[in-house]
């Protein structure tokens, strides 16, 4: 019983300081544009290459934008580039 208790402490409390350190921007999902400061940054779309998000200025809701045909968005460039350019890169946290 004590192990038990002391396995679910554990685990709360991981999951407490997990979701603290969490700020809105961590993930790849879309960007809480209330804490955005950059509104010229594009933010990728982890589940789908072919979209990205902005946080146009004034904006509460980011746009969610297309790539067009054939292209895939590249964080790192800040661009959509074509399909045979784009690679996969792991996602990281600021």
């Amino acid at each position: 019983m004590y192990k038990g208790t002391l396995l679910c402490s554990l685990l709360l409390g991981l999951i407490l300081a997990l979701s603290s350190a969490y700020n809105g921007q961590d993930i790849y999902a879309e960007p809480n544009c209330a804490i955005v400061e950059d509104h010229a940054r594009m933010f990728r779309d982890i589940s789908d290459p072919t979209h990205y998000w902005v946080c146009r200025d004034g904006q509460e809701k980011a746009d969610y934008i297309q790539c067009p045909d054939n292209y895939a968005f590249m964080e790192k460039e800040q661009s959509c580039v074509v399909w045979e350019e784009w690679k996969w890169v792991e996602p990281y946290t600021k």
